[in-house]
């Protein structure tokens, strides 16, 4: 009988199966820790695709503004560089990774020259070289060329990584973890980084299962509204599955982005108020929500001390997300504040996007 065959064979058997062993109870614990490995999977690819759109709108808007007041020099640089489009790198890229790159491709919308990926194993990654997309074995060349950085190994693999890249990290360079087993403080130890972020997840139990279950393919749960609704960080606590932290990591990213590029910070606050509350893309601002001002961001202090032409300081983005901002307090006073962003984030992210079979296929992280 050919190997093909018997292969068909043995998959009828339930014996042969990986669960045959196990009972009922141990059978649905299994069957919990598979969705919420896919839950991780689909949060993880829809903000990452949030997060890559905003800071390329944002440098996209800088460019085309006049914000360069004393710094023409600045605006050059950055057109230079791939045309100040957000550069990428992906550090490992198993079944996470590659679900990733697709949703910055297609959802965020990068281009495939934008991003790079390192992995142990690029050869197999095909099918991401055929799209454009640079592949490569070579952490410390990744950690070194880029704007922002996702980590996406195993846990079990990140001590090694971080040997690697340590000392390799550009200053400028944005951490994403998305190996959300271990917290900021180990990865700032690790890494001896600071601007970092990783967004804190948690899930319902038993009634979300069949929700997260409705596509295999991360791009694909895109065309979903209600997925969409619970990956918002607006949502209340129950029903959301991100930390509102995320989102103060987001903004004071946006911020950071805007300070690289000299951008005084009264011209930031009216590139964030125009692209997050202005009639962008058709999407007039909702229920006349607060714009963002200085003491939105930083203290009465600290705002009073900047000049016309100063911008915003550079954040540590580990900071934030470890202690309550400005933005913390500036939210919670808001309500509709909340609801717009809630509103701007959803229309955004619900859009129809081809689904690529290059992110079914798995590989070694």
């Amino acid at each position: 009988m050919a190997t093909h065959d018997a292969s068909n064979l043995t998959a009828r058997l339930k014996s042969f199966a990986f669960e045959a062993p196990l009972n009922e109870e141990e059978k649905a614990f299994a069957k919990t820790v598979r969705v919420r490995t896919w839950a991780l999977t689909v949060c993880g690819c829809v903000h990452a695709a949030f997060y890559c759109r905003l800071l390329t709108a944002i440098r996209c808007k800088v460019l085309n503004e006049a914000c360069f007041t004393h710094s023409w020099i600045a605006k050059f640089q950055v057109f230079k560089s791939k045309g100040g489009a957000l550069s990428v790198g992906v550090l490992g890229c198993g079944h996470l990774g590659k679900q990733l790159v697709v949703s910055l491709l297609e959802v965020a919308e990068l281009s495939p020259v934008n991003i790079t990926v390192s992995t142990r194993s690029p050869e197999k990654l095909s099918n991401l070289k055929y799209l454009g997309v640079q592949c490569f074995y070579d952490n410390q060349r990744l950690a070194a060329s880029v704007d922002v950085m996702f980590l996406c190994c195993l846990p079990s693999h990140l001590i090694t990584v971080s040997s690697q890249i340590r000392g390799y990290i550009s200053e400028t360079c944005i951490v994403y973890s998305l190996v959300t087993a271990v917290p900021v403080p180990r990865l700032k130890q690790l890494l001896a980084h600071n601007t970092i972020v990783r967004p804190q997840y948690s899930f319902a139990g038993g009634s979300w299962a069949k929700l997260w279950n409705i596509h295999r393919n991360a791009t694909g749960v895109l065309l979903n509204q209600e997925i969409i609704e619970v990956t918002s960080p607006f949502k209340d606590a129950y029903s959301s599955c991100v930390s509102r932290k995320w989102f103060e990591e987001v903004m004071y990213s946006a911020l950071n982005v805007c300070y690289l590029l000299k951008v005084p910070h009264r011209g930031s606050l009216n590139i964030l108020n125009d692209l997050l509350l202005g009639s962008s893309h058709g999407m007039e601002a909702m229920g006349k929500p607060s714009f963002f001002v200085c003491e939105s961001f930083v203290n009465t202090s600290c705002a009073d001390s900047l000049s016309d032409n100063s911008p915003f300081p550079w954040f540590d983005l580990s900071a934030v997300s470890l202690k309550d901002t400005p933005l913390t307090k500036f939210l919670s006073l808001h309500s509709r504040l909340q609801y717009h962003l809630s509103f701007i984030y959803r229309a955004s992210m619900l859009k129809k996007t081809k689904v690529t079979a290059v992110a079914d296929d798995s590989c070694e992280e």
